[in-house]
Formats: C-alpha cells, structure tokens, sequence
C-alpha cells in the first residue's frame, strides 16, 4: 500500500511539472532518447514479425511525440547556460501527460501480446519504472526494458524534441555543442 501511495504521489508530481515551465536540457532531449534508440537496436529480435511490428511502433511513437509537444509553450529568457547556450523553458501541457499515458498503454499492451500477462504487480512495476524514468533521467537509463519498450521511448521522445524545434525554431540553439 505505501509503495502505491509513493507511485500515486510520484504521478501527480510528474503531472504538475508539465505544467511549469522548466528548463530544456540537451541530456532530456538528445542524449536519451538516442540511448534509448541505441539500446533498442542492441536488443532488437530482428525478424520478419519484429521488423514489423518496429514500422508500425515508429509511426504510432512518431504520432506520440508529434500530439506531445502540440500544446508545448515556449518561453525564451535572457540567460545562458555555463556552456554559452541561449536557456529555453518549456511548459509541456494536457498533451505531453496524455502522449506519456498513450505510451505506456501501447508498451503495456505489446507485454501483453509477448505473453508477459498483465497482473497488477507487472503493472505497477513497469508502471513505477516509467514514472522513475521520467522523473530522473538515470531511471531511463537504468531500466531493463525489452527492445519494444526502448523503441518507444526513443522515437516518442525524439519525435517530441523534433516537432518542438519545428514549432520553436530558436529552440535548436539551446541543444548546439558550445564551440
């Protein structure tokens, strides 16, 4: 019961963090969910049915991030980071909390389909290890996920960065290597 209340708490923190604005880190969005991409292809089944089943996750993922940064807000300020990159803070928004649930219903639902079940305590451990991984980015890349679930990850996260430098176009400066 306490570790529900922690998770619960955990959740609910999550949530409101969307909508604050916080600082974009270049870690959070490039250098993550490239691990996450690197740690998919190292564990990828490569066959016929994978091959698959990885098109179809790429463009559900796509859409994931695409629907993420739809309700994004961006706030430039007039402070630089200790590598000379321009601060950029984002309010992620309702979007961004509904693309992270849609998430992990689809990797929740994929487990279901490769015979892992779906009883309350495979629930709320993968459950807990999303929230984990969201809210520290060591929970990211400390998780044993399978290669489904870093697919996910990655290209929803990819995706979001993407979509949130086409819709902020000055957002790309804050993720340039200092020169």
């Amino acid at each position: 019961m306490f570790f529900i209340v922690i998770l619960l708490g955990a959740v609910s923190y999550m949530c409101l963090r969307a909508f604050k604005f916080e600082q974009v880190s270049r870690l959070n969005a490039v250098s993550v969910p490239f691990y996450a991409i690197g740690m998919f292809l190292f564990k990828a089944v490569w066959s016929v049915e994978a091959l698959i089943t990885m098109v179809i996750l790429f463009g559900i993922s796509s859409l994931v991030g695409w629907y993420q940064a739809k309700d994004a807000i961006m706030q430039d300020t007039a402070k630089f980071d200790k590598y000379g990159r321009p601060i950029k803070l984002i309010r992620a928004g309702n979007s961004y909390i509904i693309g992270w649930f849609l998430v992990f219903i689809v990797g929740m639902g994929l487990a279901a389909l490769a015979d892992h079940g779906l009883s309350i305590a495979y629930l709320l451990e993968e459950f807990s290890e999303d929230v984990f991984g969201n809210l520290f980015v060591v929970g990211d890349i400390a998780t044993n996920n399978t290669w489904y679930l870093w697919e996910i990850s990655g290209v929803s996260n990819l995706a979001y960065t993407y979509f949130l430098e086409r819709k902020f176009p000055t957002l790309i400066d804050a993720f340039r290597k200092p020169r």
